[in-house]
């Protein structure tokens, strides 16, 4: 079991959530918000801390650049002298030499590289053999939308949806391996740029009623309403009690390694007012 405390929450001084095998956690968001990276800074602390092992089919990260990223989170140092990474020096050969192991021992690769798109069965199959072969305990799924999702004439969207997360549950439960789905939000009219809700997910209801934990990752996008680099993590469901709670933790992601940190308090209460007055005028 893995514990990882989400700090500085507004409400909550202490908002803890502990990954278990078996469980299947869905996250959303509006585009641009971090999941992606959210998520991998994720793997790296459980990965730092307990030694788990994932496989990754994340379809919409180019795989040198996915893999720069994870360096980064895992060295702490910018892989490029680029202007994101300021005057923090970057890693060195060993440094990179090093941080290519662990990365092969720690992650383990999806990748449909033909014109096809992947469908669940097809991924859940290729995850059940790196289970096997590597002891592989946490499986990304990211997103939903890059799947093949070709279903029969008398099926509704519903219906489809429901089957598919079944699957995904079962494979979880079997193989005692954590999964994180990534599932976008539908469009939004008249957004106020407040964080969505888990029924918002395209396509049906059923990614918040199956799922064992329902994360919303929202980004500050106002620089009226504090530092645009404030991460907002919503536990917006958690079916068992004994490893967390519902409830709001305030990050701060650096850009240049690609960490996140605990937001400070002020900082906090700033983004919490300015989403009070979008409600009150939505």
């Amino acid at each position: 079991m893995y514990g990882w405390a989400l700090q500085g929450d507004f409400f909550l001084p202490r908002l803890q959530w502990l990954v278990v095998p078996g469980e299947l956690t869905i996250v959303t968001g509006v585009p641009n918000s971090g999941k992606s990276e959210w998520i991998d800074a994720l793997l790296c602390n459980i990965n730092n801390q307990c030694g788990w092992k994932f496989v990754l089919c994340s379809m919409e990260n180019k795989v040198r650049d996915h893999a720069r990223k994870l360096l980064e989170k895992h060295i702490k140092k910018p892989f490029f002298d680029a202007r994101y990474g300021g005057s923090v020096e970057r890693m060195s050969k060993d440094e990179f030499e090093e941080g290519k192991e662990w990365l092969n021992e720690s992650f383990h690769l999806i990748r449909c590289e033909d014109d096809c798109l992947p469908s669940i069965d097809w991924v859940l199959n290729l995850a059940k053999a790196a289970v096997l072969r590597h002891g592989v305990r946490g499986l990304v799924i990211d997103p939903y939308n890059e799947l093949d999702h070709q279903r029969p004439p008398n099926q509704t969207e519903t219906e489809y949806v429901s089957q598919i997360l079944t699957k995904i549950k079962r494979f979880a439960q079997h193989h005692s391996c954590h999964v994180w789905f990534v599932a976008h939000p539908r469009q939004l009219h008249n957004w106020t740029g407040a964080p969505p809700n888990m029924y918002d997910i395209s396509g049906s209801a059923h990614f918040i009623n199956k799922c064992d934990n329902g994360i919303v990752i929202h980004r500050n996008r106002d620089p009226d309403a504090g530092p645009v680099d404030v991460v907002q993590v919503c536990m917006k469901k958690v079916r068992n009690k004994v490893i967390g709670q519902i409830g709001d933790a305030f990050l701060t992601y650096d850009r240049i390694t690609g960490e996140y940190k605990e937001a400070d308090e002020a900082i906090v209460a700033k983004v919490v007012k300015q989403q009070i007055r979008q409600k009150s005028t939505s």
